[in-house]
């Protein structure tokens, strides 16, 4: 097979009327009136964002939600997706029918389409880019720079889970296996983000590590967090509670929200958490920046830069 019979077999049935059937150079979209279309692309490289032996199933679904946590992020309904993807042509037979079941499983979950892309040949590692489409009323997203001072920090699920799952995705121990489901598939919180679209003053999806991007909505809002350690929540695995703590401050691949809001919706934050089944736990407030971003009283210690960095 070539590329145009993968295409033809593999993706073709995953797109929307939008893509004309990817017979043609481009999708077209009537944008509707009074709405923003918010867009975000991510890129995943074999030996960098997952080991490349996996389940290409498992790849396909990680790739789609690592994108859907950005439409999260923004409190955005996602629409659709391109999606670019270099495969090793001895890689391709085994790797594609794999990789676009897991993209319809999860495009049928999440509620959205394909409408277009490229699919190429690579010399060594496979290369996922997509970049996915979302919608909301004019000016509604959500976006990293409108804390207030007084906010209350709010963060979804536990933190540090993926990042012991990366560490211990070898082990063989059964007490690790949650933590691996974690790291291979995300949960974006996109119904929740929605939810938090008219009361969220700010957003972020946590992808590099709490201090990492807790610092993105400081520095954005020209104000300084106040984190209180005791009240980040961790995942329950018998490990010292420093492995821990470490995984949740600087660890990576987490996608929870973090959040502020107006002390007077803490009723509704709390009605939220119960009503979604999602842990929504306050860790922190937003308060006059002075001198750094992030504080945490007593434990300076742990805010050593130790998030991932491409360069």
């Amino acid at each position: 097979m070539n590329e145009f019979d993968y295409i033809e077999k593999y993706f073709q049935p995953l797109t929307s009327d939008e893509a004309r059937n990817l017979k043609d150079d481009a999708a077209i979209f009537n944008q509707k009136s009074n709405y923003d279309l918010v867009i975000s692309t991510d890129t995943l490289v074999e030996g960098i964002h997952f080991f490349g032996h996996e389940n290409p199933k498992h790849i396909a679904k990680k790739s789609l939600r690592v994108n859907l946590s950005d439409m999260a992020a923004m409190g955005v309904k996602p629409i659709f997706y391109n999606l670019s993807i270099s495969v090793p042509k001895n890689k391709v037979n085994n790797f594609i029918p794999k990789f676009a079941r897991g993209l319809f499983e999860d495009q049928l979950l999440y509620g959205l389409k394909l409408i277009g892309g490229d699919l190429t040949s690579s010399l060594q590692h496979i290369n996922i880019t997509i970049t996915i489409f979302g919608e909301t009323l004019n000016k509604k997203s959500i976006s990293r720079d409108g804390a207030k001072i007084g906010d209350i920090l709010y963060v979804t699920g536990v933190l540090g889970l993926s990042k012991i799952g990366l560490d211990n995705f070898f082990s063989k121990s059964k007490r690790f296996v949650l933590a691996k489901k974690r790291y291979l598939f995300p949960e974006p919180r996109v119904d929740l983000g929605l939810r938090l679209n008219t009361i969220a003053n700010c957003m972020i999806d946590i992808s590099d590590g709490l201090i990492q991007d807790a610092s993105h909505l400081a520095k954005n809002s020209n104000l300084s967090i106040v984190l209180d350690i005791g009240k980040i929540p961790l995942p329950s695995l018998i490990l010292k509670k420093d492995i821990l703590l470490d995984a949740a401050l600087h660890g990576g691949d987490d996608y929870e929200l973090l959040f502020s809001c107006d002390p007077i919706y803490e009723k509704k934050i709390k009605k939220l958490s119960i009503e979604k089944n999602i842990a929504i736990t306050s860790i922190g407030f937003f308060e006059n920046f002075k001198k750094d971003y992030i504080k945490i009283k007593n434990h300076n210690h742990y805010l050593k830069d130790k998030s991932y960095k491409h360069f």
